[in-house]
């Protein structure tokens, strides 16, 4: 079996907004998270998150097939207040 070797490209960032964390995906839009849910500004569902296999990341699964992730110790950091920002990338 052959391994398929995943490469990551920023892509965007999450950010707190209003004391919520959003994640802007670039040429995609901001979302808001809701549970397990990312829901668009119309209150609609985009996608799901799920951790990482690894438990390293978050994974955020768009409802296109499309695939980000956050590096968890960083979402948490965020969620904390103690950064500002995470990087988004896209898993190709």
């Amino acid at each position: 079996m052959e391994e398929h070797e995943m490469s990551f490209r920023k892509a965007g960032r999450v950010a707190l907004h209003d004391g919520a964390l959003q994640v802007e995906i670039d040429g995609i839009g901001r979302f808001s998270f809701d549970d397990t849910m990312l829901v668009g500004a119309d209150g609609k569902p985009v996608g799901y998150v799920l951790p990482s296999t690894s438990g390293k990341a978050v994974n955020l699964h768009m409802g296109a097939g499309q695939l980000y992730t956050v590096i968890r110790t960083q979402l948490l950091g965020l969620a904390g207040q103690r950064i500002q920002k995470a990087a988004v990338f896209e898993v190709a």
